[in-house]
């Protein structure tokens, strides 16, 4: 089996690639570990919840237990289909910040400031309500809307937040960061718009693109130093698929470090010490983990209408009709309706703060599960963390799970941000719109006040928003993994392009800005092709 093109994961990226690649008359192979996107709750945005452990569509990954974060194994939900985690996840639209990518361009990534990847973020959406033409795309594969139906609660929230002195923003993805607005989502149309049945969907129906689910990658090949192909398992039987051109690794990541590791590319010593062949000493193969570590303020809801009953039987069945019918309603919902970007302190160049607001609440004890009574929830989320963990191998088996250690709440900044956060959120709650509506704080807790105690119960309670990036990370420094390009440096005819080349974190979810970088990674190997 061979192409010009073997693209190693069918994710938020290598949907992108897979389809783009296939534009330009090359032959491409994509390999996806898990199955085709068949599973009816991934089309229907409210039945992500349902995914949030399913092992048929979920890799399922836990981290490490690290005393930073109680010794506990905090999952760490990523999708295992075509479409990766943009079949399981939120569906939140979000870009970032202008400041992040002017920041990868100061650290040495040629070619990644706003000015350059704007053109690409605006090449691959469709955003139906229009918005500034300068900065907001049309005619791209990636459908971009607002909510269809909002509960009331969510505009008390828009209202509290301007009361307590934050700036209404209407395109939170336009020229400006700051401020409260709504939510976006990406959809195609009453459904889930994820990269498959965006991008992949006419692609896949080209001669030139063979996808092979069911497909789990395993090591690369080598012709001394260029890479050469990849080995993949399907039913216990190993497959060799041979790259004429390039082999472009798009696991994610997690996957994608790990790939190189069991593959001979990574820190010498630490694959010596597991009897894996070094092929290539590259030291941040799996360093510069990076994650958003998040605590909830949450509280009980009186007089107002919250997904926590909505979604129950039998409130429900007139939901799945007036979707049925409509296309609107409360399984049109995604996870954040109204978010707030701003300051933890005075003298940043961008927020380094998300507030994501839900008209609902999650039961404390069982992940994922919405909450028995009304109830209402404010994210706190730090957006430029300081911390850094790692993923590691923990065997020469390619089939065996890496180690994940993300090292949250490592540094005193991480500390202080998340503290203004949440004094941010408990402020907004206390606004007259919001108040009315309130109970009582149930978590931290009213009784939760001092800095030690809040931060006690961050290290306790706090979990993650599933945006880790950075292991393979791009630059052009010693430690970096990836050029400027994407090409894995001291190795031919392999890149590594998804969320882990991200130098840093983007200033918000994540999986807007690895579809931009999957785009962009498109174009420049097109550009490398040619003669």
């Amino acid at each position: 089996m061979q192409a010009d093109y073997v693209v190693v994961g069918a994710g938020s990226a290598g949907c992108v690639l897979a389809s783009r690649l296939s534009e330009t008359g090359a032959s491409v192979i994509l390999l996806e570990a898990g199955p085709n996107d068949w599973h009816p709750m991934i089309h229907i945005p409210a039945g992500m919840r349902s995914l949030i452990r399913n092992p048929l569509v979920n890799w399922n990954y836990t981290t490490e237990p690290e005393k930073a974060s109680g010794e506990r194994r905090i999952d760490w939900p990523r999708g295992r289909t075509l479409g990766g985690s943009s079949s399981i996840n939120g569906m939140l639209y979000v870009r970032g910040a202008p400041a992040d990518f002017d920041g990868w361009a100061q650290m040495g990534c040629r070619g990644w400031s706003w000015d350059d990847v704007l053109p690409y973020f605006k090449r691959s959406e469709h955003y139906v309500q229009g918005g500034d033409p300068e900065v907001r795309g049309s005619g791209g594969p990636l459908k971009v809307e607002d909510y269809r139906t909002i509960l009331p609660l969510t505009h008390r929230f828009v209202e509290a937040a301007q009361q307590a002195g934050f700036p209404f923003n209407p395109d939170l993805n336009g020229k400006q960061r700051y401020g409260v607005g709504y939510s976006q989502m990406t959809r195609r149309g009453r459904f889930r718009g994820s990269t498959a049945q965006t991008y992949l969907r006419e692609a896949r129906r080209r001669p030139n693109l063979r996808i092979e689910t069911d497909a789990q990658a395993g090591r690369l090949s080598f012709e001394g130093r260029r890479c050469t192909g990849i080995s993949f398992q399907r039913g216990g039987n190993l497959t060799h698929v041979r790259a004429n051109r390039e082999v472009i690794v798009a696991g994610g990541t997690i996957n994608s470090p790990h790939i190189l590791q069991v593959s001979g590319i990574g820190p010498a010593a630490h694959l010596q010490s597991l009897g894996i062949p070094v092929v290539h000493d590259l030291a941040g193969v799996g360093a510069n983990l990076i994650d958003h570590y998040v605590i909830r303020v949450v509280h009980r809801v009186k007089g107002a209408e919250t997904v926590n009953e909505i979604a129950r039987f039998p409130r429900v069945l007139p939901e799945i009709v007036r979707f049925a019918v409509t296309g609107r309603g409360a399984l049109t919902f995604g996870v954040t309706t109204a978010q707030v970007f701003c300051d933890s302190r005075e003298g940043l160049a961008s927020p380094d703060l998300q507030l994501l607001f839900t008209p609902g609440s999650t039961h404390p004890l069982k992940f994922g599960q919405l909450d028995e009574q009304p109830g209402m929830s404010c994210v706190v989320c730090v957006v430029k963390p300081d911390s850094r963990g790692t993923i590691m191998a923990t065997s020469p088996e390619p089939f065996e799970r890496p180690a994940i250690r993300p090292n949250y709440l490592s540094t005193r900044t991480d500390e202080l941000a998340l503290l203004g956060g949440t004094r941010h959120a408990r402020r907004i709650f206390a606004q007259a719109s919001l108040s009315q509506h309130s109970s009582g704080e149930i978590q931290p807790g009213a009784d939760i006040s001092s800095d030690a105690d809040l931060l006690a119960y961050a290290r306790r309670a706090g979990n993650t928003l599933y945006h880790p990036v950075g292991t393979c990370r791009m630059g052009e420094d010693p430690r970096a993994v990836v050029d400027s390009r994407l090409r894995v440096h001291g190795i031919e005819g392999l890149r590594v392009i998804d969320a882990s080349v991200m130098p840093t974190l983007t200033t918000g979810n994540t999986n807007a800005p690895t579809i931009m970088i999957a785009e962009k990674g498109a174009t420049m190997i097109a550009e490398d092709a040619k003669p």
